[in-house]
């Protein structure tokens, strides 16, 4: 397939366990014996499980499904990768001539497609919604702290308040009629990294569903998607990262329809002066979020949850479960260490599926 790489398919068998990480999290599911009842509808015939892999949006896609054949399975896989990779030209900013980067030069009123239109469209509702803690007008900032993450540099303020005067989501205009979008502030760059893979997970998602595959699990390298269960299961084991990778996972209740995503800093953060500063930066004040932190939500889409995620770790505990309170179908984890050497600390909210309550 033009454009993806992928990894071998294989079919898992009983007692193996695999696990992805993003930042300070683990997400683990757990193999499951092929079984020789099968989804409705496909009443006759044995599920197994299997797995694909792709690289995708920058970083790693694995396809976890039941099917009744390494055929089925395949194609089902290749068809939702393809699904994944139209996404990636509309809403990446790494690729040069993405429809997003176009979008960003564009002098004009600009007509987007569906997909960069839909994302777009939550975007700026989860920027409202979060006053501003989520804001994908941040590319010129996570630019800025990539460079200074690679040269162990901290930027000139001056440099910061520069690159800061270019965000703002009331500067990305949306005319629904025309599905188009302005940008009113010539230079300013969209970064869709905190809510474009959990879109095309979703997305994914639809196209197994399509093929009559419904027991899947999409994992976008700690963005997870949980379809239905594995057959006779409640649900797909799975688990949690603690604040430090070196701990043990935290473990989850079985999961199915529903998706967890999580932000931390566990592998990308500056330390200058003593301090730690995570790779997720604070859209008001273009300074990334100080101390250790790991945030898991969990909601009803993938993209929900991969904004969401994004937002709490900026807007921090209280604020960011303030929020989540208001919200129907979404829970959350925190782990918090304001700095080093001080005892961690943990926040989540009641219904947070732990499978054993702390």
């Amino acid at each position: 397939m033009t454009g993806i790489m992928t990894g071998r398919l294989t079919r898992q068998s009983g007692g193996n366990t695999f696990w992805v990480c993003r930042c300070a999290i683990a997400v683990g599911l757990f193999c499951l014996p092929s079984l020789a009842s099968a989804q409705q509808s496909l009443p006759e015939q044995e599920l197994g499980l299997f797995t694909e892999s792709a690289e995708l949006m920058g970083v790693q896609f694995t396809i976890s499904l039941y099917a009744p054949s390494q055929q089925v399975a395949s194609q089902a896989c290749q068809q939702a990768f393809e699904r994944i990779s139209e996404i990636e030209t509309r809403l990446s900013n790494y690729q040069a001539d993405s429809e997003v980067n176009q979008l960003c030069q564009s002098k004009e009123h600009f007509k987007v497609s569906d997909d960069l239109w839909f994302v777009l469209k939550e975007s700026v509702f989860y920027w409202e919604l979060s006053k501003g803690a989520f804001d994908v007008s941040i590319g010129r900032i996570t630019r800025l702290w990539r460079r200074a993450r690679r040269q162990k540099e901290f930027p000139a303020i001056s440099r910061i308040r520069e690159e800061r005067a270019f965000v703002g989501s009331q500067f990305i205009k949306l005319d629904a009629e025309q599905q188009a979008v302005t940008i009113l502030k010539p230079g300013l760059l969209i970064d869709l990294g905190a809510i474009g893979k959990g879109y095309a997970a979703d997305e994914a998602m639809k196209i197994l569903a399509s093929s009559g595959i419904r027991s899947a699990v999409i994992n976008a390298s700690g963005d997870v998607l949980f379809g239905d269960p594995p057959p006779g299961k409640k649900g797909w084991p799975a688990a949690i990262g603690n604040l430090s990778p070196d701990d043990p996972p935290i473990m989850l209740q079985p999961l199915a329809n529903v998706a967890l995503a999580t932000s931390g800093d566990a592998y990308q953060y500056l330390e200058y002066r003593g301090r730690r500063y995570s790779h997720i930066v604070d859209p008001r004040t273009g300074i990334p979020v100080k101390g250790r932190g790991s945030v898991s939500v969990l909601s009803t889409s993938g993209l929900k949850a991969d904004a969401l995620a994004s937002a709490l770790s900026v807007l921090g505990p209280r604020k960011g479960l303030e929020l989540v309170g208001k919200l129907a179908g979404t829970e959350s984890y925190i782990g918090y260490q304001r700095r080093s050497g001080k005892s961690p600390e943990i926040y989540r909210t009641e219904q947070f599926p732990l499978k054993s309550k702390q």
